[in-house]
Formats: C-alpha cells, sequence, structure tokens
C-alpha cells in the first residue's frame, strides 16, 4: 500500500474562510451589518439560550431562543459564497430581502494557497462579484472586465475536485461529480439530522439538488474517492461492471417485453376476428372451421357466398352490357343511313330549268349598248326579236315542267318529313340506349367493390387466423422465438459476467486492508479522544460500501452513537488529508449536530476533542484544516479561545443581522390599486 500514505502532513487547509461581512447596501461609507473573522482549526459559532426563568421578567423577554438568532443561515451564506445558488428556504430568503432590499454578502477566503474575496447579492439586484488580492469591500469599485466570480467558481471546481482518481460514478455515464456534491458532504444540511452518512441534503432546506442517479451509492463513491480508496484496476473493473449492469437491464426488459409480446399478439389476433365476425368482446372465440355452427364457419360461408352471387351478377351484367354495345351500333349506323338519305333528299327538291346558252347570253346583256345599232342592248329589234322567239318557244315546256318538279317536289318533301321523324325516333332510341349503358356500367362498378370488399374482408379473416395459429404455436412451444432465445442466452451471458466482475470487484476492495487500517486508526483515535478508552471506532467497507462503527462496552447506544459515530467519520477524512491520506479540502462545516440527539456532555468531549486536534496541529493560525460548528450549548471554557462568534436573541442587536428579521407585510388589493394609479 506504499503511495497512499504520505509521510509529510499537510501544512495548509486546502480551503479556508478569513471572514464573513455582511452589508446592508453598496456604500461603503456605511459601516458593515456584521463583520465575523475566522482561524484556522476548530471555530465555534455559539447561539447563546435563553435562562430557564426567560419571560419572568423584562430582562430577558421571550422572543427567540438560541435556535433562532442566525446559526443556520450564516452556515447557508458560506454555503452560498462557494458557489451554492441560495442561501436558504424560500422563507429565510423572503425575510432577508425584506429586512435588506439591497443586501451583500462577503467572504475572503484561501484556495489552494490562493487569496479571494467574493461578493454575492441579498437583495433584488446586482451581480455576483470575486476578485484576487483584494479585501471584500473594494469589490463594490470593480467593473464588469475585472469582476472574476466565474473564474473563482472555475478555480474551485478545478482545485478541489482535480485529484480524485475520477471524474465520475462508474454507473452514471457522462454525469460526472461537480464541486456542490463535494460541497454538500463537507457543508451538510442541519434539516438532514446527521442520519447517514451519505445523507447530505434535505428537499425542506431548499438547498441545490444533487440529482444522483443512485443517491446513496454516488455519494459513498465520492466519499470513497476523496479518500483515495479506489484503485485504477478497480475503475476499469467498476465500469466494466456498470456496462453489464446496464446492458443486463436492457436486456431483462427486452425479454419481459419479448415474454409479453405473443400473448398481446395472441389478444390482438382474438381481437381483430371477433371485431371481423361480430362479436362481443368478452364472447368466447370458437374458430373450428369444421364446425358449422362456429361463427367463423358462418361468416366464410356468407363471404364465399356473397362473392359467388356478385360474381355472377357481374356477368349477367356484362352480358347486358355487350347487347346494349351491339344494338347501340346497329342504332348508330341508321341513325347514319337516315342522316344521308335525308341529305339526299333535301338535295331533290331543288329542280334547275336549263336555258339555251344564246338566250342565258342575251339575258346577261340587259343594261349594255349594241355596238352595231348604238342603242342599249334591251332596245334592239334584233334582240327583241330573238328573245321573243324564245320565249314562244320554252313557253309550254316550262310550264309543263314546272308542273311536274312541283308535284315532284311535295313528293319529296313528304318522304323527307316522314325520314325527319324516323331519324328523330331513332336518336331517341340511341340516348336511352346509352343511358341504360352508363346504368349497367355504373353497376358493375358498384358490384365489383363489393366483390373487393368481400374478397379483403376474407383475406383478413383469414390472415388473422394464421396469425393467431401462428402466435399460439409461439406460446405453446411447437415454434422456437428465435429472438427471446438469442436475448435470454445474452442475459445469461451478462449474469455470469457479472458475478465474475463482483468477485473481482471484492477481490480489489479486500485490497485495500492497510489503507482502510490508516483511516480506521484516525477515525479510532478520535472516538476514544471524544469519549473514553473504552469505545472504539472500527472502518468497514464491505461490497465498498463505507461503514464508520462505534463499538461500545457500556452505557452508549441509540441515535447518539450513529449520530456521534457520522460526525466523527466527517472529521476523520477532513484529520485524513492533513495526515497526508486522500485529497479531502480540509474544509467542514457542521450546523449544530448536537440537535441530532447527542447529550450535552458527550458534545462536550466532542468540542474539547477537536479543540485538542487543533492544538495538535499547531493552533488556530497554522492547523492545516477549518472546521467550523454551531451550536446552542455553551462551550467549556477551555474553549473560549475557539468562539468566533456568539450571538443572542436579546437584544435583537445580538442577532445575526442585527434585528429581528421578519416576513413581508401582505399588501392588501386596494393597496395594489393605488400603488398601480
Amino acid at each position: 500500500m506504499n503511495g497512499f500514505f504520505e509521510k509529510n502532513p499537510a501544512k495548509d487547509p486546502r480551503l479556508w474562510i478569513k471572514r464573513i461581512v455582511l452589508f446592508e447596501s453598496s456604500d461603503k461609507r456605511e459601516p458593515p451589518i456584521r463583520s465575523i473573522p475566522f482561524h484556522r482549526g476548530l471555530n465555534i459559532v455559539w447561539g447563546v439560550e435563553l435562562p430557564d426563568d426567560a419571560g419572568t421578567n423584562d430582562a430577558h423577554p421571550v422572543t427567540l431562543s438560541g435556535h433562532s438568532v442566525g446559526k443556520t443561515t450564516l452556515c447557508r451564506l458560506i454555503r452560498y459564497c462557494l458557489g451554492e445558488s441560495t442561501f436558504g428556504n424560500p422563507g429565510a430568503i423572503s425575510r432577508i430581502k425584506n429586512a435588506f432590499p439591497e443586501g451583500w454578502v462577503g467572504m475572503e477566503l484561501v484556495v489552494d494557497g490562493q487569496e479571494w474575496s467574493v461578493l454575492r447579492r441579498l437583495g433584488r439586484s446586482g451581480n455576483s462579484k470575486a476578485a484576487e488580492k483584494v479585501i471584500v469591500e473594494n469589490l463594490f469599485d470593480i467593473d464588469r472586465k475585472e469582476n472574476k466570480f466565474s473564474d473563482f467558481i472555475g478555480y474551485l471546481r478545478s482545485t478541489m475536485m482535480s485529484d480524485l482518481r475520477a471524474s465520475n460514478p462508474p454507473d452514471s455515464g457522462d454525469r460526472p461529480y461537480e464541486w456542490k456534491h463535494l460541497l454538500a458532504w463537507i457543508t451538510r444540511d442541519q434539516e438532514a439530522r446527521f442520519q447517514s452518512l451519505h445523507d447530505w441534503r434535505s428537499p425542506r432546506s431548499g438547498s441545490d439538488a444533487l440529482k444522483f442517479q443512485k443517491p446513496k451509492e454516488h455519494a459513498l463513491y465520492l466519499i470513497r474517492l476523496v479518500l483515495n480508496l479506489v484503485q485504477d484496476k478497480e475503475l476499469i473493473v467498476s465500469r466494466m461492471l456498470a456496462d453489464a449492469d446496464g446492458e443486463l437491464s436492457k436486456r431483462e426488459a427486452q425479454i419481459t417485453e419479448l415474454r409479453r409480446e405473443p400473448e398481446y399478439r395472441f389478444n390482438e389476433q382474438e381481437r381483430a376476428l371477433k371485431q371481423i365476425l361480430n362479436l362481443p368482446v368478452g364472447a368466447v372465440l370458437n374458430i373450428d372451421d369444421a364446425d358449422w355452427t362456429s361463427p367463423l364457419f358462418l361468416k366464410r360461408s356468407e363471404l364465399e357466398q356473397a362473392i359467388s352471387t356478385i360474381q355472377s351478377d357481374i356477368e349477367k351484367i356484362d352480358r347486358r352490357i355487350a347487347q346494349k354495345r351491339i344494338w347501340l351500333s346497329s342504332y348508330d349506323e341508321s341513325r347514319r343511313i337516315f342522316r344521308d338519305a335525308m341529305d339526299a333528299t333535301e338535295e331533290a327538291t331543288e329542280y334547275p330549268v336549263d336555258e339555251d346558252d344564246t338566250i342565258r347570253k342575251l339575258r346577261t346583256l340587259r343594261g349594255k349598248d349594241c355596238t352595231y345599232g348604238d342603242v342599249p342592248f334591251i332596245e334592239c329589234s334584233y334582240v327583241k326579236q330573238r328573245l321573243a322567239e324564245a320565249d314562244k318557244i320554252i313557253d309550254l315546256p316550262k310550264k309543263r315542267e314546272d308542273w311536274r318538279v312541283a308535284s315532284e317536289t311535295e313528293r319529296r318533301l313528304s318522304i323527307l318529313d316522314q325520314q325527319s321523324k324516323d331519324h328523330d325516333n331513332v336518336v331517341a332510341l340511341l340516348n336511352e340506349l346509352r343511358n341504360k349503358l352508363s346504368r349497367d356500367i355504373a353497376e358493375r362498378h358498384g358490384r365489383e367493390e363489393e366483390l373487393l370488399n368481400s374478397r379483403a374482408q376474407l383475406q383478413r379473416l383469414d390472415y388473422h387466423i394464421k396469425q393467431r395459429e401462428m402466435v399460439l404455436d409461439l406460446i405453446e412451444g411447437r415454434i422456437p422465438n428465435t429472438q427471446l432465445l438469442q436475448v435470454t442466452t445474452r442475459a445469461t451471458e451478462l449474469r455470469k459476467n457479472i458475478e465474475i466482475r463482483k468477485h473481482e470487484l471484492e477481490t480489489l476492495q479486500q485490497s485495500y486492508g492497510q489503507r482502510l487500517q490508516d483511516i480506521g486508526a484516525i477515525y479510532n483515535s478520535l472516538i476514544k479522544n471524544a469519549l473514553s478508552d473504552t469505545y472504539s471506532g472500527k472502518l468497514r467497507m464491505p461490497k465498498g460500501e463505507l461503514q464508520f462503527r462505534i463499538e461500545e462496552a457500556t452505557g452508549l447506544s441509540g441515535e447518539a452513537v450513529e449520530t456521534l459515530a457520522l460526525v466523527l467519520a466527517d472529521v476523520t477524512a477532513m484529520a485524513c488529508s492533513c495526515r497526508g491520506i486522500g485529497c479531502h479540502p480540509r474544509f467542514l462545516l457542521h450546523d449544530s449536530p448536537r440537535e441530532a440527539d447527542l447529550d450535552r456532555h458527550i458534545y462536550n468531549r466532542y468540542l474539547q476533542a477537536m479543540w485538542t486536534l487543533t492544538n495538535e496541529f499547531g493552533g488556530i493560525r497554522e492547523a492545516p484544516f477549518q472546521y467550523i460548528v454551531t451550536t446552542t450549548s455553551r462551550p467549556p471554557e477551555i474553549l473560549v479561545a475557539a468562539i468566533c462568534l456568539q450571538l443572542e436573541a436579546h437584544p435583537e442587536s445580538k442577532m445575526l443581522f442585527g434585528c429581528l428579521l421578519r416576513n413581508p407585510e401582505k399588501v392588501s388589493t386596494a393597496d395594489l390599486l393605488e400603488t398601480q394609479e
């Protein structure tokens, strides 16, 4: 175990506070509300309890006790300056903001040998500030460029977390440990009541949530990292174990799902079949195709009969359509013939009368002059004679022809009228035939849709029956579930692998014997100093779980044992870092540990042991740690030098903020309306 216990002890705390200052506003001309100096080693913040006769005289009116003078608020302000996002529960924050709307809290501290000052707002406005090597009052004057608050938080994170062998728990994925996790351990909530080694924050306190995936395991693993109780090989094995655990969880969930899936699929097929067969949900499904009374047989017969009927109907419709198309072609040909006959008859009614070419030419000369007689042609005697002779010649035949033509025309017009009527009849029949053909085609389309629907129902019926049979075979083992078999085989391999890794991990953790013995020796020494030689402290780590226990001879038992074992476990981690074991910040803050059922006598011995530890390491000027503890119990006289702040409820000026913090007055609706006006 060489290298885990350094021979040279630490000389300085890695983190320690020099001063806390409360400001009413940013006006530097006003003195601060309170300036609290701290030193190395043990620092006691004492909230003085009222005397037993409080309330019987005006000197000690019953107002508050040592429990409500500002001890916990001071602890929260320290945590706030160290990077926590809040400085109390909602009620406390509201009262502080109400009393000091422009208030600030400042801190001067040393981080890894580097001096910093921090200033954070308590009131309603203002940005947090930080800078190196300046007093906190001067932070009010720095501008945005000089403000290094984000650098300060980053420096805290990097220095306090850099020496951890791992940046995150082995089974947390990519979620690393943060500074706020370490801060939570070294500054426990009073509301957590010191109940367990891993329980640091309470939901009632309004603190930052830690959000560990596994609160106990991840908290204890961080303590082990700080105590250097984790080897590189264990980190590798732990990650492998975490990966195997994660995959096994997925495989087991998959197995559960795969086992449920056939039953789910079977129920889905039955539901679908009942819907097709129009059966109620709770009905027993009989799918025996040989049973003539079964709904399946009846439904199949119904669908098959419907398909056969529809097919027969479609064939009949097809024959009607074919016949109508033949008639349509015939009627259309008749209509064409009638049309041609009508056109021919209409042309025949126009009977032309031919004239002699000479006469026709003479008639065209009307209006023109004769060349020979120099008179109009119509006055020419020759022309008149010729035209008269012509009229005599053609007059009688023309009249006869006119009679003949008139008689023929009348006959042909009679024929044309009959042909027109016959044509209209054929057109009417043709239109009616076309309408009937359209109705037949529409009826055929409708029957085809019915046929498709019936066939689809029959296909769905057959599909769900087949799927049900396949799933039933799967459930009853007639066919293997290949995917389930593969996943189950992999899960079995993972379980074997996990057992191997766990055994390997236990073997590695057992190798910490010397390291656990060194830490246990410091713990045992603290127990004996705080109690007596009849008690001893034991440290164990079964399966990676740190356990600090007090083994007693007689007398001490119950909650007091658990509380003291826990409080001294925290002190042991700090003391180990002073001895060169681990990377604890060597800063510790305990808020009223006696309130977790520690007896006053035991509590006083405990405080004296912490003072002895301070002096053994060089006193309040040279001790390599800082331990701040609040109490309502009067410290023993030998601890006067350890008291850094004394708070009292009466007068109010002796409270943390120098006054009683009151809740904001409730504003009435009338006041709100008046303010808005």
